[in-house]
This record gives structure tokens, sequence and C-alpha cells, in this order.
């Protein structure tokens, strides 16, 4: 059986009546052409099987028109909300986006990862991750535009959009103090993730101004969850700052198995109001950084990159303060 005739351009100009010029125009989203003559080519497309060969038009132009889009899970909400409005912005502008994982393993990017990356040859790279300590010069060495998002790209002298965690860790803090919680605990991810610190020290920073005792600190992906919950019951901690929302459910759901119940036998407050992204009532209380704003500033650094234009990492950082979202979880 012979195989499928393979669709060309030329297929697509006789179809429409267009010249070659102009259909590659309109598939590479170039300039100056009308909406007419674009339902005309997309029409055409469609009927013929027409399929663009990334890997010849990327030859070609130097170009994939394609962004990565690197994290640890793709459980965590937040991460969905954020790409979402992130890769519509890039679509805006002609680039499709590609998603890459290392299903939680890390909070860092490695080789392994940067290997899958590069083999896809994207023009950019948006990374929720921090890059391994051994990876900054080979990252750098690419050429590839690099986007650290949502952690501090200075020590790494790469260009980062963050958030001010440290404020964001304080409101949390100051929140359970005014509302008499003396016994507290943060949980975080990994001990050594910049930005799982500085929401630490922030809380930290709250409580010594209160006088109040020092926290107890966990990291959850460093510590055996049953033991660390029978020790969160065990002292007798009231209130809670975990290092976003999703450990929070999970610690409220493990409480509650104990007969402990949030908002009145202790409080608890999360990160990234994940329930406004899935349209959830205010089950828990939370700090929001402004994720709509912060991830438009992602994309916007992203793209000013592209464009060979210098961006302001600091910017979302001192334009914009988190603020609590008062939930059930807390009296």
């Amino acid at each position: 059986m012979e195989g499928k005739k393979k669709i060309t351009l030329r297929d697509i100009a006789a179809k429409t009546g267009l010249s070659v010029n102009t259909v590659s125009r309109v598939l590479n989203k170039k300039p100056y052409y009308t909406k007419e003559v674009e339902e005309k080519v997309n029409a055409a497309c469609k009927e013929l099987g027409y399929i663009v060969d990334m890997n010849a038009s990327g030859l070609r132009s130097g170009s994939t028109h394609t962004i990565a889009i690197l994290f640890d899970d793709l459980i965590n909400p937040f991460y969905s909300y954020t790409t979402d409005i992130i890769s519509k912005r890039f679509e805006e502008v002609g680039y499709n986006s590609i998603i890459f994982s290392n299903n939680g393993k890390s909070a860092y990017v490695d080789y392994e990862m940067m290997r899958s990356v590069m083999a896809r040859k994207p023009d950019g790279i948006l990374s929720f991750l921090e890059p391994a300590e051994d990876m900054v010069d080979f990252i750098k060495e690419t050429g590839i535009p690099f986007v650290i998002f949502g952690r501090d790209g200075a020590p790494y002298g790469m260009c980062g959009v963050c958030a001010d965690e440290e404020y964001g860790g304080y409101v949390a803090g100051k929140h359970l103090l005014d509302r008499g919680y003396r016994k507290l605990t943060y949980i975080g991810s990994w001990h050594d993730v910049k930005v799982c610190l500085d929401r630490q020290k922030g809380f930290e920073r709250a409580i010594a101004e209160a006088g109040a005792a020092p926290a107890q600190i966990f990291y959850i992906r460093e510590r055996e969850f049953g033991a660390m919950i029978d020790e969160l019951v065990s002292n007798g901690t009231d209130g809670i700052f975990c290092f976003n929302d999703i450990i929070a459910f999970i610690v409220i759901e493990a409480l509650e198995t104990r007969g402990i119940e949030a908002g009145v036998d202790y409080g608890i407050v999360g990160y990234d109001n994940i329930q406004q992204m899935l349209r959830m009532p205010r089950l828990i209380t939370t700090v929001d950084v402004g994720c709509h704003d912060f991830a438009e500033a992602g994309a916007d650094a992203m793209l000013a990159l592209l464009a060979g234009e210098e961006f302001s990492s600091g910017s979302f950082c001192e334009t914009h303060k988190s603020f609590l979202v008062k939930g059930k979880t807390t009296r």
C-alpha cells in the first residue's frame, strides 16, 4: 500500500489560488495578509491534511516558534493557572508552548531535563525551577533566552521574575499571631530552595517581632509524612503556615483523620490562593501574590528577551504586594 502523498505549500497555493509566498506568510504568522486570506489558507490546510514540518521549518528559519515551560510536577493548580495565562500570551505573538516536568524529582533544572529540552530546539525557556549549580554556565552558553519564573534570578546572573516571598511569609505569620495562635510551625518544601526559605524567613520575622516562641520547621519533601503529622499533634502546634495550598490541604486532611479541625482546634494558612483559580469557595486562609499579573510579567520577560530587549527582573517584586485572603481555617 502506497503512503499518503505529502502535502506541500504548492498544493495549498494551488487549492487557494494564492502564491506560495502568501501561503507561507500565513502559516508562519508573518504580517500583511487579510483575515479572509488567513481563513482560506487554514480551510485548505484542513481539507488537504497539511501539517507543518517544524523541524524543516526550524532549519530554514533558525526558529521553531516554540517556548519550553519547565516545572517539577503537574499536580499543583498554581502551575496550570499561570501556565495557561503565559502560553496564551505566547500564542498571541506566534509562539507555541511545550511543557516539561521532572515529576517532583527535584526543585532544580538538571542536565537530564536540559538535554530533553534542548532536543526540541525551543526559541526560549521559561522555568518554574531554578537551575542546578552546575547548569548555570551550561544554560548561558546555549544562548537561548532563559527566564526563571517565580524565583529570583539574581543569584544566577539570569533573568528572573519573582514576588516578595519574604513579605508573603510575614503576612501569614502576622495573621496567625493576630488571631491569637502562639505555638507555630512552618511546613516548607525543600530545605535548599530559596523561595521556600524566603517565605520561612518572613514568617520567622513576624514571630520574632511579636516575641513569640520560635517556630518549628519541617520540609515535607524531606520528612516521613505520618511522623511529621504525629509530631504536630504531640507538640500542641496551634498555628501552621504551609509553603503552598496543596501542602495545606494535605495537612488539613491528615489532621481531620485524627479528629482535629482547622479553624477550630488550630489555624492554618496556605500560599498561592489556588481556590480562586479553581473557582472554589474561600475554604482556606491563604496568601495571594496576584497570580494573573505575575503570569503576565513572566510572559513579558520571555518575549522581551526573545526580542533582544532588556527586562527589569525586579519590577514585579517592587510594584506588587502579596495579600492575605481570609478563609475558614483561621479564627
